[in-house]
């Protein structure tokens, strides 16, 4: 009983209801056996009846007891068997599962086998291309460690620096193939990049460096060093190109673009010069012309002197165009945009090609749709080229046609449209573009009805380009043409401006200072100026001109440029700076046409520029802009010939000033023969004379002056040149001087 009620085993029995009533009971049966089997045994045999039924029942009670342990048992075993069964079950499908996996992962490790083998062999493919595309390279591919040592070099390394492949793995770079003078650079910038990451060379994109061949030969690479780093193992991998033959076309095409600018320089001078050399006869027989205009001559006389001015005008026009071209061809444009009324100016434009356009039978129309205000600000003056350009090529074109101007505002912009159409005899397609070209008429032929030098559309075009338009065209042959632009033109509201009222035909006289080193050029000036009744002093150069100044008060100065000693440009500094003429124009006069020449000009300081020859028209045009009208001129140039020189001058003074300037040629030239070399004095005299010839029109002796005046000092002397030109003057010259002064 103890065993049953105290033991673990049986704690599972002990929780069953009936079980533990079964206990209690025997326990109790028990409990009343102990005092009777231990006390008298008279009482036991009293007791005796009682203590049969109670061990009965005690019989039955532990057989109960029994049973129901053993049906407990039983039922434990069952569960426990069932427990066990499950478990097995459990084993079974944790068994399956295994064996799934381990399939599984069978099939995984072959999948993963063959895709490792695939990219190995990819690897392997890509390492043989990548060996092949360094080993074909045009270019040297090194790969170098931090030490310096060279690990590969491929067969363009090879080719191009004339080492083996052997001869070089494992040597330090530096003592193969960088030139002495770059080591400490190489050094430094590697240390640099390892301690920091930062380098001048490494990573940095393809740099110009020197290299060394095997023959020790230092020639140009284009060099790209790139670092690698696998842990802590870093290699630098160099890419060389050699560029020997790049920098050799590079400097090729240097040379050839230098002698193509030069070449543009030289025919920019070479345009100055044909214009100065042109201008100078022009300057002459113009102004000669201008002067017999004014004496009395006969009819006939007369219509020679008209014949002779057109043509001659004719000719200084084609000039113009020459160098108006050379200008647009450099970019120089002097930029003048002002307010201005571009109906009066469309309407100026017609009435003056009313008359010509009559003449050939033509009516000329204006139509202009501006909105209300036709005050604008843009560049006059190269519009209105533009349009007498335009109309007059329309004029040349057309014959018993109509020539319209159209003008049209453009509608939400500051925008204006050109067109002029004529009913002329048109172009063909094939001719649209080559008209724009320059020196392009289509008619070449010797029985051609229109003259001109072909220039006239491209200098338009050129200049409708400088003020940020396009000129085109669209025209039908026997039809007409139609030419526009349009120009940005923003409208503005009428400038109220007070003009100043100066008569041009009857100027007020003045006192003017003409500043020119050249005798000849100087007198005719005087001369012109003093015709129109102005008071004139002269001064031969630069100081002088600045000591006039100084002295007395004149109302106008026109001074030349290129003086010997103190030129044009300085003379005007001083005289600004001393303060001097206050409040006075200072007129430049020169025979630089260039538009480089003028700018720098105006820069200095000059109110304007009056270009050689100057016509009596010009000199009053500037007086009179200097009497209120403010205007900005550009044209003219230097010279005469003997005759007319001799008719402006008079004969006696000009027979004295020719065998002066017979008297210092001899001189000059008997200087530089005993001299034997070029000197500065030399070639101050020798510019002087230039001009005088120039006005002489002794081209000849004038470019022979002017190659000592360039030429270098302490050089030999153009002796053999001077002579001959000096001979060929003479016999022009001997006609004009006196017997004493042959």
């Amino acid at each position: 009983m103890a065993a049953l009620r105290d033991s673990p085993k049986f704690e599972k029995l002990r929780t069953n209801q009936l079980v533990g009533e079964k206990l209690i009971r025997i326990q109790r049966q028990l409990d009343f056996f102990t005092p009777l089997v231990d006390g008298p045994d008279k009482d036991l045999v009293q007791s005796l009846p009682a203590f049969i039924d109670g061990l009965q029942r005690n019989n039955r009670d532990v057989r109960d007891l029994v049973r129901i342990g053993l049906q407990l048992e039983a039922q434990s075993s069952a569960d426990h068997k069932h427990q066990v069964t499950l478990t097995l079950k459990s084993l079974g499908w944790v068994l399956v599962a295994l064996v799934m996996a381990l399939a599984f992962t069978a099939l995984l490790i072959q999948r993963l086998f063959f895709r490792t083998y695939e990219l190995l062999s990819a690897h392997r493919a890509t390492a043989e291309r990548l060996r092949v595309m360094v080993s074909s390279s045009l270019d040297a591919i090194v790969m170098v460690d931090v030490r310096g040592e060279i690990l590969s070099f491929n067969g363009a390394a090879e080719d191009i620096f004339g080492f083996t492949k052997e001869e070089v793995v494992g040597k330090r770079l530096k003592d193969t193939l960088i030139p002495i003078h770059h080591h400490k650079f190489t050094v430094d910038n590697t240390v640099s990049f390892l301690k920091s990451g930062e380098g001048n060379l490494i990573n940095k994109g393809p740099v110009l460096k020197e290299a060394k061949r095997k023959s020790g030969e230092v020639f140009p690479i284009e060099l790209n060093v790139s670092s690698s780093q696998d842990g802590d193992n870093i290699v630098f991998v160099c890419f060389m190109r050699d560029v020997t033959d790049r920098i050799k076309g590079e400097e090729e095409l240097r040379r050839a673009r230098d002698d193509a600018l030069a070449g543009e320089r030289v025919k920019e001078k070479l345009l100055t010069v044909l214009s100065h050399e042109i201008r100078t006869p022009l300057n002459g027989i113009l102004g000669s012309i201008e002067l017999l205009e004014n004496a009395e001559m006969l009819s006939q006389e007369q219509k020679y002197l008209r014949t002779m001015r057109a043509s001659g005008e004719l000719l200084l026009h084609h000039v113009n165009e020459v160098l108006e071209m050379s200008r647009l061809e450099t970019g120089t444009e002097f930029e003048n945009y002002e307010p201005f009324d571009l109906d009066e100016l469309l309407q100026e434009i017609v009435d003056c090609h009313f008359f010509p356009a009559k003449a050939r039978g033509n009516k000329i129309r204006l139509r202009c749709r501006l909105p209300g205000e036709t005050h604008c600000v843009g560049n006059p003056e190269r519009i209105h080229q533009v349009l007498m350009r335009l109309l007059a090529n329309a004029l040349k074109f057309t014959e018993n046609g109509e020539i319209m101007i159209d003008v049209e505002h453009q509608a939400g912009k500051d925008e204006v449209e050109f067109r002029v159409c004529d009913t002329g005899e048109g172009i063909a397609d094939e001719d649209l573009e080559r008209i724009f070209e320059d020196f392009v008429t289509l008619d070449t032929s010797y029985s051609r009805k229109r003259e001109g030098t072909g220039l006239g559309l491209a200098i338009t075009r050129r200049v409708v380009e400088q003020m940020g338009g396009e000129l085109n065209v669209e025209s039908e042959l026997g039809e007409g043409s139609i030419f526009w632009f349009t120009l940005s033109l923003p409208l503005v509201t009428q400038p109220q401006t007070t003009k100043a009222i100066a008569s041009a035909d009857v100027p007020r006289p003045i006192h003017i200072l003409i500043v020119e080193d050249n005798d000849i050029n100087r007198m005719l000036l005087e001369k012109l100026l003093q015709r129109q009744g102005h008071r004139v002093t002269c001064a031969v150069g630069g100081a002088e001109g600045v000591e006039a100044v100084e002295k007395e008060r004149f109302d106008l100065v026109i001074m030349d440029i290129s003086m010997p000693g103190m030129d044009g440009i300085e003379a005007l500094r001083q005289i600004r700076t001393r303060r001097l003429a206050e409040g006075v124009e200072i007129v430049a006069l020169t025979a630089h046409a260039a538009g480089d020449d003028q700018k720098r000009i105006l820069e200095a300081g000059f109110t304007e520029i009056l270009i050689k020859p100057a016509t009596q028209a010009e000199l009053a045009r500037v007086i009179a802009a200097y009497t209120g009208q403010n205007k900005t001129i550009n044209i003219p140039q230097e010279n005469s010939d003997i005759q007319q020189f001799i008719e402006a001058l008079g004969d006696e003074k000009a027979r004295g000033y020719l065998g002066n300037f017979c008297t210092e040629v001899i001189q000059l030239k008997q200087d530089l023969s005993s001299h034997g070399q070029v000197s500065k004095e030399h070639q101050s005299e020798a510019h002087r004379l230039a001009g005088s010839a120039a006005v002489l029109g002794l081209a000849t002796l004038r470019t022979c002056m002017q190659d000592i005046e360039s030429a270098e000092l302490e050089s030999d002397p153009p002796l053999i040149a001077l002579a001959e030109a000096w001979t060929e003057a003479s016999e022009i010259l001997a006609p004009h001087l006196d017997s004493s002064q042959q």
